[in-house]
């Protein structure tokens, strides 16, 4: 059977990344050292990972997995679609709406090491660090 493979971010608190990491391999079959650790709070850690899901089968990721996006890579950012368009928006001095985003492009190394995130219609860019855990 097909699959296609997505890249999801999940916001967990930092008390429980062990119970979802445990989760995740018991219920997706994505193993813990697939999976990249990054600080974004002092509450909360983004979670970074590929889940591999068949082609025909509906994934609900808001039932399966709380607190999860599917996100997109660039370098050392991470971002949704509707962030990037956004952002080029706002960086490229564009009227929001109608634009074709695809003829304008984003210098990434000012955006390196950030997840940019659209809230509320609103751009938000946080800082992000890997973090390695022990085990």
């Amino acid at each position: 059977m097909q699959h296609k493979i997505l890249l999801l971010a999940s916001f967990v608190d930092k008390n429980y990344v062990n119970k979802f990491l445990y989760n995740l391999k018991e219920n997706h079959n994505v193993e813990p050292d697939k999976v990249f650790i990054f600080d974004l709070t002092n509450e909360n850690y983004l979670l970074t990972y590929k889940l591999k899901i068949d082609v025909g089968i509906r994934f609900n990721i808001k039932k399966e997995l709380p607190k999860t996006i599917q996100i997109h890579k660039k370098q050392k950012t991470f971002f949704t679609i509707n962030a990037l368009n956004k952002l080029i928006e706002r960086d490229c001095d564009l009227e929001s709406g109608n634009v074709n985003h695809k003829k304008f492009t984003v210098d990434w190394t000012q955006y390196e090491d950030k997840l940019i995130l659209l809230k509320n219609d609103t751009l938000e860019i946080s800082n992000i660090s890997r973090v390695f855990l022990s085990n």
